[in-house]
């Protein structure tokens, strides 16, 4: 016979309701922790089509209701299967959180009030306590969605927010009373629950097939050993390409009108003359509902701006602090973190800050430090609302997105304007190349920030935004997938889901740029290298598209004057080595805008020329305008396609292969016709260049490449004649 076991009181209350909503059970101190999940579920109204988790909040130590990937765990103790209520809960007064819906986060805290004694009675599960009723909650939104409903049934008068007018007209038709609690009916559905002690926690041990990790690494959930390091995106920060801005003024017309800026402006001014502040620094509780009043801060509010003026009043009146009010918190806070708001003495006044944000440069600062402050949070994995225990299942610190958020906002910016970012598209291309779990998490994170950046630069006029329907449909399967649960609806790894779209405006191409900026990513506008010297501008180029670097080579070209800007580029030409390739690279289509008398007269003299670098440069020009420069014949040709070469292999081997890719419509067919004269070619670095075009051809073209390869035997063996 089964020796009698303790017996728990527990108190489970739904978080962030008020007044709270609890249920008191009693059960054996043996009940595991996935029978307590079945207990809730049942006490709260929920229907356990979501994730759920336990944690212990000293330790953090998490129980999910899951199986984390196979390298992930489980871990001693981890397993709710495996837990018993007295293992988690060992005193009175011990804490335990349950988190349901890692999307709504609907979380839970249990606490043991008692442990009463031994009983050889039945074991079973009983209701002995609880307040207020909990209406069908599923995929409601969270605690806030709730309030609302439940704020809405308590004042008949007030219409609910959408997207919960329907439930709440609903609940009203159905009679609900929220402060109604059938005790005796949830203790007779209890009663049903065999309250099973814990199985035996299953033996830690690497799947079949699976490589051990070597020390100092770990067991990627790709199904491979890796070393520790962060994940591995190619997110060198290269330049983004040149754009032009609109005018300062207008933007700064257009950084004063938006919401939160605005807000913060007016507060500033509306403390002209001293308003009284808490120990915590927030407005007094009626001096805050007299600037949201008075401000209008109201229409920010989707609650406040549904309501008729007394019933606005009345809500107001209930406000205990000015820091539960987004529609002034935010602003106020904002004031003061940028000094529009001054504090001492328990009086706030008008900042330092404020008469500088009255200019246009002060306005844009302002703006663009308030948007970049909110955007480096997206670095922050707490910040995106990703679940607690998914992360801990995979390892993961809130550091380890560090660089995705410039990763997303750079393409963003790469957009041209008035056209949209494709997120699926931008998910497919920086996911590529990765192992199909470590792809699949990609894809979650960029997806996450996307939303939340989304709902930033919409609420700073940065960008306009729009989310698919299915996109929180999308992040829960992703979830799933990653932590391998089975029963999940079909997705591919293939197949990018629907995702949010954004599209900059020109304010907020400004502030992307200046985030961009302070992360070092070089940003350049265009028109911004009119006074530079010729080498600068060359070597800029080479980040260009050809659009834009016409745009900029005709404003340097016009700035100066055609003769002196022909006379600057040519001599950026000199010299054999492969940095001076790369120029020339950039100079040629430069050179090509040059047609007056004074620049070609520039360019026939260093034709002539024995300067090496100068002299091909400019007859190459003359040739492409129809002329044919003395001293210069045939040859020069072969000269040219191998300079243009040289560049990109003195940079390195890839380069090479990366700009052959590139080029191929108009490089191959250059190299399919002159391949077997290009040896006669007296370029320094012909030898180098047919050798490492042959390697890189090798699988393209064979044929191509072994000719190539034979040219540059010849190459060789004339040099050393």
């Amino acid at each position: 016979m089964t020796e009698p076991v303790p017996t728990c009181q527990l108190k489970i209350t739904l978080r962030d309701t008020s007044p709270p909503i609890w249920r008191r059970v009693t059960l054996p101190a043996d009940t595991s922790l996935a029978r307590l999940h079945d207990i809730i579920q049942a006490c709260f109204g929920w229907d356990g089509s979501h994730l759920h988790a336990f944690t212990e909040p000293g330790s953090g130590r998490q129980f999910p209701g899951f199986s984390a990937p196979p390298d992930h765990g489980p871990r001693p103790g981890s397993d709710e299967e495996a837990t018993s209520l007295a293992e988690v809960l060992p005193y009175e007064g011990s804490r335990l959180e349950y988190t349901y819906d890692f999307g709504d986060d609907w979380r839970h805290q249990i606490i043991l009030e008692k442990t009463l004694p031994a009983s050889a009675g039945e074991r079973r599960v009983h209701c002995t306590g609880g307040r207020r009723a909990m209406p069908a909650a599923e995929d409601l939104g969270g605690a806030w969605g709730l309030q609302a409903v439940l704020d809405a049934l308590a004042d008949r008068n007030a219409p609910a927010c959408e997207p919960w007018t329907g439930l709440a007209g609903t609940l009203r038709e159905e009679g609900f009373d929220p402060t109604a609690f059938d005790r005796e009916a949830l203790d007779r559905e209890l009663a049903a629950f065999d309250p099973q002690p814990p199985t035996a926690a299953p033996a830690a041990k690497t799947a079949p097939g699976r490589p051990a990790a070597a020390p100092g690494g770990h067991l990627c959930f790709c199904g491979e050993a890796h070393d520790d390091q962060d994940l591995d995106l190619d997110t060198e920060f290269l330049p983004v390409r040149p754009v032009s801005l609109a005018p300062r003024a207008d933007l700064a017309a257009t950084a004063r009108e938006v919401p939160p800026v605005n807000a913060a402006l007016r507060l500033a001014r509306w403390c002209q003359d001293g308003r009284a502040v808490t120990s915590r620094d927030v407005l007094k509780p009626t001096l805050g509902r007299a600037a949201v009043q008075e401000l209008g801060l109201w229409a920010r509010d989707d609650e406040l701006s549904a309501l008729q003026p007394a019933q606005r009043e009345t809500r107001l009146a209930r406000l205990r602090s000015s820091g539960d009010l987004p529609c002034l918190d935010h602003p106020w806070t904002l004031a003061l973190c940028t000094d529009l708001v001054e504090i001492r003495s328990g009086t706030a006044r008008p900042g330092t800050g404020l008469s500088t944000a009255e200019t246009d440069e002060g306005v844009l600062d302002l703006w663009s430090t308030a948007l970049a402050a909110e955007l480096d949070e997206l670095d922050n994995l707490a910040a995106l609302g990703l679940p607690p225990v998914l992360l801990a299942a995979l390892g993961m610190q809130d550091e380890d997105a560090t660089g995705l958020t410039a990763a997303a906002l750079r393409a963003l910016y790469e957009v041209p304007d008035d056209e949209w970012l494709d997120t699926t598209l931008l998910v497919e291309a920086l996911r590529s190349n990765l192992p199909p779990h470590e792809a699949r998490l990609i894809e979650l994170l960029l997806l996450q920030i996307l939303d939340q950046a989304a709902l930033i630069l919409a609420d700073y006029q940065a960008a306009d935004a729009e989310t698919s329907p299915e996109t929180g449909q999308t992040h829960h399967h992703i979830v799933l997938d990653i932590l391998g649960v089975k029963g999940t609806p079909d997705s591919s790894d293939d197949t990018p889901l629907p995702g949010t779209r954004l599209r900059l405006t020109p304010l907020g191409r400004h502030g992307l740029r200046e985030y961009l900026l302070d992360q070092g990513v070089p940003a350049p506008l265009i028109g911004e290298l009119a006074d530079a010297d010729a080498p600068t501008l060359l070597e800029a180029l080479l980040d260009y598209d050809p659009a834009s670097a016409h745009t900029e080579i005709t404003g340097w070209i016009n700035h100066r004057g055609q003769g002196p800007a022909a006379v600057q580029l040519i001599d950026a030409c000199a010299g054999l080595e492969p940095d001076t390739a790369l120029r020339r690279l950039s100079a040629a289509p430069a050179l090509a805008e040059l047609s007056e008398p004074r620049a070609l007269a520039v360019l026939r003299k260093a034709a002539a020329s024995q300067v090496p670098g100068c002299a091909q440069s400019a007859a190459i020009a003359l040739a492409g305008r129809g002329e044919t420069p003395e001293g210069h014949g045939p040859e020069l040709q072969l000269w040219g396609l191998i300079d243009q070469l040289w560049g990109p292999l003195g940079l390195a081997d890839e380069a090479l292969a990366e700009f052959l890719d590139q080029e191929r419509d108009e490089v191959i067919p250059l190299l399919e016709q002159t391949a077997d004269d290009l040896w006669r070619c007296d370029h320094p670095a012909t030898r180098a260049v047919l050798e490492a075009a042959g390697r890189h051809l090798k699988t393209r073209d064979k044929v191509l490449a072994k000719r190539l390869r034979k040219s540059a035997t010849k190459a060789g063996s004339q040099r050393r004649q």
